[in-house]
């Protein structure tokens, strides 16, 4: 692990750290003005508990949260300009859980750049990994809007956590494509969608059903599946889909 068994700089650890800084930076495509910052986001208050608030990773962990949510927030009210506030809402606090910001953490190999002093902590396991791949991630859009600024902020946010709107918005769209095609249809039309079987064949247990959900007169997606029922799920998901494409709803 190298850079987070501990938090004492001996002079091979002073050697590298510029070197280990500027592999950080070539991972985040970001070049700092002040490397120090950089540092600072990746130090755990561990390693500086006498001054935490100067050179841990804590108050640029507050900004980058804030960061990150209002650009998520924004993106989410341009690319779904037909959900509720309700499913803004869960959709945001999804995005910028601790579970996903822990995921992009691990996923960018953020772990090994953290300085923790791991032998004063209470306990350490993969829970505490996430957690600081998670705090760390956010505490980088922090130090990268002070040197930075918040336009190179916003294009760093928006290349490294934004995809995850998209991820998890389809998660959702999976686990109930008929709720959510039947609100979109309601705040537009008024209506509720309707499902009907268009085609069905096969002999008892090899039955293949065909059915389409419409708006009105218009099929907005089918779905074919061994029961009415998962041929209507999935006939709502392609609608979703379909929808997605053609209205970015």
């Amino acid at each position: 692990m190298g850079y987070n068994k501990g938090c004492m700089e001996d002079t091979e650890t002073i050697k590298n750290r510029d070197d280990k800084l500027a592999a950080l930076e070539a991972l985040l495509q970001v070049t700092f003005h002040d490397r120090t910052l950089l540092q600072r986001a990746v130090t755990h208050h561990s390693c500086c508990s006498e001054t935490a608030v100067r050179d841990s990773y804590d108050t640029l962990e507050f900004l980058g949260d804030a960061i990150i949510s209002a650009h998520v927030v924004e993106y989410i009210y341009r690319t779904l300009p037909n959900a509720s506030e309700g499913e803004m809402t869960a959709l945001k606090s999804e995005v910028v859980s601790r579970r996903v910001f822990a995921m992009i953490g691990q996923q960018l190999g953020l772990f090994s750049y953290i300085r923790v002093d791991i032998a004063n902590l209470r306990t350490f396991n993969e829970r505490s990994r996430d957690s600081l791949c998670a705090d760390v991630l956010e505490a980088i859009v922090g130090a990268i809007h002070i040197d930075q600024g918040p336009e190179v902020a916003r294009d760093f946010v928006a290349r490294i956590v934004l995809p995850m709107v998209e991820h998890v918005s389809r998660q959702t769209l999976d686990t109930n494509p008929k709720g959510h095609l039947q609100k979109i249809v309601l705040q537009r039309s008024g209506i509720l969608p309707r499902y009907r079987v268009l085609e069905q064949s096969g002999r008892n247990n090899d039955r293949v059903f065909l059915v389409g959900v419409f708006e009105h007169e218009v099929l907005l997606g089918v779905g074919r599946a061994s029961s009415i029922k998962e041929a209507g799920r999935l006939a709502a998901r392609e609608a979703l889909e379909l929808l997605h494409k053609k209205d970015k709803f």
